[in-house]
């Protein structure tokens, strides 16, 4: 039986349209090879096909990588995109282990092994772990996979896996790795469990640990957004026991003592605590909103946080662009496919001429920030037309590639959403925003004001439609700087719990602005170590003014 073993990972592909002025590269920077996975790379006895990627900090124009192995079964070896070879099929007794080599003009060469098992015998079964073998979660649980190889004849194998505790619950079993969820703990003592994945008598083991938990009371109210003169009923639960009875509930900033239910006379954001048995509860967020803020839409699944993802594409675009109709035609396919077409929502930025109708100041600050902060680490932007991927993903100048890579950054299962409403009143935009979260994390929003219906000839247009301009940038709401796009802090949200805010924005409009035509976006984030913690998109709606927009959830 065959197995291929495909390493996935990032790599940008950039094709320069309508050049861009930019700064002349620094000649003193030294280029540096980085490659996932690195280190060592496990191949089955019976070999494969392997993809290494890559990539190239500081590059030199016209340099190459260039790759090399020492073993003879390390074969078919070549560089485009990607580092690809295969690793013959191992038929002696003993494991053995090659090493490809990248190099790179003035940089240091880098080196990955390949270790290969050794072969085994007719009717012999191997089956290992290729992950950590312990994993450590903190007492909220979440999600976890164990990766391993299955090595035998048999075609299509798969192993029997078991969890040894209730509270590791087995999600999904694929061919290369195992997927589990760990429930939140209510224990004070650290307690551990295991998944076992066995086929004919052979099985391997993985550890899952989870951190004590520090019980507290958790606080909570029949609901955290209410209008002036509608009254909040408190309950409090400690280790999953209602205990609303005895314990106390406080106002954070005065300290007072507040009354169950409590009805709050002011807008304003009400901050509350509960104490019980002397522990003091995580405080809990109550948005009294004015009697003029649009209503939320209603949740359709109120208990369910199986989100479908919104990634954000901005396509960085201009009106006198001959080359820019290429990717606005790749944009419209996808948008009228009914495999894509859920995935995305797209933002037009022109930022090409100042000159143009279509142009924006807030348009501009984006390719600042894409062109400043991600190319110092990643692929720089290059010329127009470009389309950059949520908030820090690489770009894609192609438009023949923007199929694969919504692919590529298309996220099955996001960690939250957003629901808005939105109006404009006395010269405010009045937004109310919900985020549900599946996850503990920080939380930032950025709100951007679009316009529909902008009639501008399109350069190197060839059908009438391109000349009607939608979704066209106008006003970053929460602002954009040449450093930061993520907006403003929504806050430190708990797993499955849902926050909502009114925000409101002193309405802009240029001359040539027509707001009638307006529509806002919103885009929620959450820091990302692959992006040295910068925020990266997680999700986004978007809405009419005097309209609004409920979370989205998978369709089965």
């Amino acid at each position: 039986m065959k197995r291929f073993f495909t390493l996935f990972g990032i790599f940008a592909l950039i094709f320069a349209a309508c050049e861009n002025e930019s700064p002349a590269p620094n000649e003193e920077l030294t280029p540096e090879i980085t490659v996932s996975p690195s280190g060592i790379v496990t191949m089955p006895a019976v070999g494969g096909e392997v993809e290494l990627n890559f990539q190239i900090i500081n590059p030199i124009e016209g340099a190459k990588l260039e790759a090399t192995a020492d073993s003879e079964w390390i074969t078919n070896l070549s560089v485009d995109e990607k580092v690809r070879f295969s690793v013959e099929r191992n038929h002696s007794d003993q494991q053995r282990i090659g090493i490809v080599t990248l190099s790179y003009p003035n940089a240091e060469a880098l080196s990955v092994a390949i270790q290969q098992n050794e072969a085994l015998a007719s009717g012999d079964v191997r089956i290992s772990i290729t992950s950590e073998r312990k994993t450590i979660f903190e007492a909220e649980g979440g999600k976890g996979k164990v990766s391993y190889m299955l090595e035998t004849d048999d075609e299509g194998a798969m192993p029997e896996v078991e969890a040894d505790v209730d509270w590791i619950t087995i999600d999904n079993i694929s061919s290369d790795k195992v997927e589990y969820s760990v429930a939140r703990s209510l224990s004070e003592e650290r307690r551990v469990g295991h998944i076992t994945l066995s086929y004919s008598g052979k099985s391997a083991e993985a550890t899952i640990e989870q951190k004590a938990a520090e019980l507290l009371p958790v606080l909570t109210a029949n609901a955290t957004s209410i209008r002036c003169g509608e009254s909040i009923t408190f309950s409090v639960s400690y280790a999953e026991e209602d205990v609303t009875e005895e314990a106390v509930i406080f106002d954070y900033y005065t300290k007072s003592e507040v009354d169950n239910p409590y009805t709050p006379a002011e807008p304003a954001e009400r901050v509350f605590y509960a104490t019980y048995n002397n522990r003091t509860s995580k405080v809990l967020t109550v948005n009294v909103i004015p009697e003029y803020t649009p209503e939320l839409p209603a949740d359709p699944q109120p208990e369910s946080y199986d989100f479908n993802q919104r990634m954000l594409i901005v396509d960085h675009t201009g009106v006198g662009c001959g080359y820019c109709p290429n990717m606005k035609s790749a944009l419209k396919s996808l948008e009228e496919n009914s495999d894509y077409a859920h995935k995305f929502n797209i933002v037009y930025a022109y930022s090409y001429s100042s000159n143009e109708v279509c142009y924006s100041s807030a348009s501009k600050t984006l390719w600042q920030y894409y062109d400043g902060v991600c190319s110092t680490s990643y692929m720089p932007l290059t010329g127009y037309p470009s389309a950059t991927f949520n908030f820090c993903r690489d770009f894609a100048a192609a438009p023949g590639h923007m199929a694969s890579k919504v692919d590529e950054y298309w996220v099955e299962n996001p960690t939250a959403s957003v629901a808005l409403a939105a109006t404009i009143n006395e010269g405010k935009y009045v937004v109310n925003v919900e985020v549900k979260s599946a996850v503990a994390q920080n939380i930032h929003i950025a709100l951007w004001a679009l316009e529909d219906d902008i009639y501008a000839k399109q350069s190197g247009g060839s059908a009438e439609w391109m000349n009607n301009h939608h979704s066209v940038l106008r006003d970053a709401l929460t602002g954009v700087s040449k450093s930061d796009i993520s907006g403003i802090d929504f806050g430190y949200m708990q797993a499955n719990t849902a926050k909502s805010k009114v925000l409101e924005f002193e309405l802009f409009e240029a001359t040539a602005w027509n707001r009638d035509n307006f529509k806002l976006i919103a885009i929620i984030s959450s820091p990302n170590e692959e992006f040295d913690n910068r925020y990266e998109v997680i999700n986004s709606a978007m809405c009419e003014i005097d309209g609004a927009k409920a979370h989205e959830y998978k369709t089965k």
